[in-house]
């Protein structure tokens, strides 16, 4: 009963380049397919890195680097609610600024720029 539907799927997919599906049709009243993407992983992270770079990179980290310095004491979720970002893009940039370190651990620590 499934042999056409499950024929014709897997021709669709040879004719776009793609693995063919895995079918499991062991189920009384139902079946399990599995379809493997052949989306490029690194093309989709080279388009965001270029975009997310070009649009707020250099703003975003000068806006960073300006907060630390009025206020060493400023934690990540505050910089993320000022700056309408996530914490995690903060996070991310702070990481690309290596002349900017957090001393201490918790609330007792600081941010601390070295020239």
């Amino acid at each position: 009963m499934f042999n056409q539907g499950i024929r014709r799927v897997q021709e669709m997919l040879r004719e776009n380049n793609n693995e063919e599906a895995v079918f499991d049709v062991s189920k009384l009243t139902v079946f399990e397919v599995n379809v493997f993407s052949t989306v490029d992983d690194v093309t989709q992270d080279v388009t965001q890195d270029v975009t997310q770079g070009d649009t707020q990179g250099d703003t975003l980290d000068a806006w960073i680097e300006t907060q630390i310095k009025k206020n060493p004491k400023v934690t990540t979720e505050e910089l993320a609610s000022l700056s309408n970002k996530g914490v995690a893009t903060i996070k991310r940039h702070l990481a690309k600024l290596p002349h900017i370190k957090y001393v201490g651990s918790g609330y007792s620590g600081h941010w601390e720029i070295e020239k």
